[in-house]
């Protein structure tokens, strides 16, 4: 495929109507032993839109959804952007109360969700000023029914660049989500900064998107919407299985996916413990956390078929700023460990982020983005919204630096930056060494208080199986490879570090253990 056979229309409900034009018969998705032409698509996605009609809903309202990665998602997300509303998908590994808390912030006009997660919700979440409806369960309240009972007549709605595709909630590793809203416009602009860059493009008629990522994440509903794009079939994943995914790479289909690192660590752990092969991924995108150099070379190792692109970016740039091509993975490569390149139409400058000024190459500041796919902001946040979004530019939080050639290196969260005595220690600088010691097997590094230098360097790993480091070892590791300002004094050996389902580790959840919180 050239990118030039890329769809990209600035309405994306147009996507399934443009497949279903130029390739009625080919199989767009397929989920649980159900296959789905792109007629069939559209056709799905008409009828959702009719049932949402029938309901009342109306262009800008919210539609909640609090579902795993069930297929009817792709028809209400291009039935909804069909009539101009907006799908809301909430995390549904979250606790019920926050849940609720969502829900009473998005003020869906409808919720619809899988049993399971509705029934464990508080009273007042089941029973708002919405209507309730459930998924797959049958009967009156069954939307999936409601579904089937419309006809697939074309809504008469004229949708708009600046209608809301979607709102997605950020993950809240600091505080309570924030509803990130999400026009046509914004996926317009990043899909054609993807087609300009030639990325992700199959290299065979045959080569299927396999989905197992959330799609309450910006990265599972962009990779959806790629893969259609690129009229590759989608198979749909209910939710990550490392098991389920290596058996489905048994088969003579060629796999590109999207991963967080965590899952692609995951995925090769199942594969050696099935004694399986990985050789029919020949794409894997990832992105969400950065790749240690130890996995990466396991993963080319592993998938040597595959052409790797790192994506870096957030769910309030669309998931697009930069991106790291397939060639400056290889090894002995300065680049490798970077987040690559701005996309396409992208600016990203580093600034100091108490003066706001551009800092010199090199150095490190707060990474800055502007382009057309950036947010229109947070739902009914202003004050939030104003603290990110200053003169069109989106102020990230993270630490990074430019090299002499324009690639872009994360260096943390500016968050997470730890001040001991006066110097700036980055966490991911000493979890990126850390990640190479023989008997760590997963590891993260926060700042606890110091009286003497205000705060000091804690490590909390997770050992690999059968390895004896203990916490002299762990420091002894880092010894002679960074300051000795930024040994850590401490380390504690646990059996899981908690992480969000982007795959980011949960700093905050660490620095209550210290608490006690």
């Amino acid at each position: 495929m050239k990118h030039a056979d890329i769809l990209n229309p600035p309405i994306i409900a147009d996507l399934v109507r443009l497949q279903a034009n130029a390739r009625p018969d080919k199989i767009g998705l397929s989920f649980e032993g159900r296959d789905f032409t792109y007629a069939q698509m559209n056709e799905r996605s008409n009828r959702a839109a009719q049932a949402l009609i029938s309901l009342g809903v109306k262009s800008g309202d919210r539609i909640g959804w609090l579902a795993r990665n069930v297929s009817t998602f792709w028809d209400v997300l291009f039935g909804a952007a069909k009539i101009g509303a907006v799908v809301t998908p909430i995390n549904w590994r979250l606790a019920p109360p926050e849940v609720a808390q969502i829900l009473e912030d998005a003020q869906p006009a409808l919720f619809v969700g899988e049993k399971m997660f509705v029934d464990a919700l508080p009273d007042n979440a089941r029973r708002g000023d919405y209507r309730t409806m459930l998924l797959e369960e049958g009967g009156d309240n069954c939307f999936d029914t409601l579904i089937d009972e419309q006809d697939a007549t074309e809504p008469d709605y004229q949708a708009s660049t600046d209608d809301v595709l979607i709102q997605l909630y950020t993950s809240g590793t600091t505080g309570l989500p924030k509803g990130v809203v999400l026009p046509n416009r914004c996926y317009h602009a990043v899909g054609e900064a993807g087609r300009v860059a030639d990325i992700v493009l199959p290299r065979t008629d045959d080569e299927a998107a396999l989905h197992a990522l959330p799609h309450f994440h910006v990265a599972g509903v962009n990779f959806g919407l790629m893969a259609i794009a690129r009229s590759m079939r989608i198979i749909q994943h209910r939710q990550f299985d490392p098991a389920a995914i290596v058996k489905e790479a048994q088969g003579a289909v060629p796999l590109n996916s999207f991963f967080v690192p965590a899952m692609i660590m995951m995925i090769m752990e199942a594969a050696k413990a099935m004694e399986l092969s990985l050789a029919r991924f020949v794409g894997i995108s990832y992105g969400a956390a950065p790749m240690p150099e130890p996995l990466l070379d396991a993963t080319m190792k592993a998938m040597p078929n595959a052409i790797l692109t790192q994506f870096y970016g957030m769910t309030e740039t669309t998931g697009g700023v930069t991106v790291l091509d397939h060639d400056d993975h290889a090894p002995g490569k300065k680049q490798r460990v970077s987040a690559g390149k701005p996309l396409p139409a992208c600016a990203v400058k580093i600034c100091d982020p108490i003066s706001g000024e551009e800092v010199a190459q090199g150095q490190t500041g707060e990474v800055v983005a502007r382009a057309d796919f950036i947010m229109d902001g947070y739902w009914n946040k202003p004050d939030a919204t104003s603290e990110v979004l200053r003169d069109g530019w989106y102020w990230s939080g993270d630490a990074g630096y430019k090299d002499e050639n324009g690639f872009v290196y994360i260096v943390d969260r500016i968050k997470d930056m730890i001040i001991s005595g006066g110097e700036n220690i980055y966490p991911a600088e000493l979890e990126g060494i850390l990640a190479r010691c023989p008997g760590i097997a997963d590891v993260a590094v926060i700042g606890i208080p110091d009286e003497k230098w205000g705060e000091c360097v804690k490590v909390y790993a997770v050992k690999r199986v059968g390895a004896e480091i203990d916490e002299e070892g762990v420091i002894g590791f880092l010894k002679g490879k960074v300051a000795d300002f930024k040994l850590p004094k401490s380390v504690a050996f646990i059996d899981m570090l908690p992480r969000n389902p982007s795959g980011k580790i949960l700093k905050t959840e660490l620095r209550k253990r210290e608490s006690g919180g």
